[in-house]
């Protein structure tokens, strides 16, 4: 890993949050790869909307629309 990117990492790194390096980097994995599920998941409920009558969303279980982003967020789908 290039010096300068160490030094960065140490600079904002808390090492009460984070007591060694490998745990930031995995912390930092885990939040890109949510970020990147985050960015699919969205792009296809737009590409599903494109396609759909959104007329229809005016009486939709909201509730359950959370709970499967949630689901889906934690990879469950």
């Amino acid at each position: 890993m290039p010096t300068s990117l160490l030094k960065s990492i140490e600079e904002v790194r808390n090492p009460e949050e984070f007591p060694t390096l490998s745990d930031f980097v995995r912390s930092a994995v885990e939040r890109y790869v949510k970020e990147l599920k985050r960015k699919k998941l969205a792009e296809e409920c737009r590409r599903l909307a494109e396609e759909e009558d959104l007329a229809a969303w005016a009486e939709a279980d909201f509730s359950e629309y959370i709970e499967r982003m949630a689901r889906a967020e934690r990879g469950e789908l």
